[in-house]
């Protein structure tokens, strides 16, 4: 091979190389704004327009809403937007503003997720 090709194709593989690694990079970042966990509400809480009582439920976030199920039903949806913190959050817990869920942090995570209103 000549030593004119062989820079082109080690240019092309270094390309490639680079773009990989972005896209390797972009859907790590993607799948951190996707956290679940199973949470005890201890009192009666409204997500979304839906009222919830105390109980245990599964919660799952993804890029743009939470869903709040319990036995495989789903109970609540609401629409989020991630936000981020300052340090990972050490427990999974609600926030509320009287019984409305404003906020929802996932443990060992840097982002949360805030109820869009």
């Amino acid at each position: 091979m000549s030593r004119r090709k062989a820079t082109s194709v080690l240019a092309v593989l270094v390309a490639l190389i680079f773009a990989t690694a972005l896209a390797a990079r972009t859907t790590s970042a993607n799948a951190s704004k996707e956290a679940s966990a199973q949470m005890e509400f201890t009192t009666p809480v409204t997500l979304g327009g839906t009222h919830i009582d105390p109980g245990i439920y599964s919660v799952t976030a993804d890029d743009s809403k939470v869903t709040v199920r319990q036995k495989g039903k789903m109970i609540a949806e609401a629409s989020i937007q991630w936000k981020d913190e300052n340090v990972k959050a050490r427990y999974t817990n609600i926030v509320t503003v009287g019984d409305q869920v404003t906020e929802i942090h996932f443990g060992g995570k840097m982002r949360y997720a805030a109820i869009a209103r």
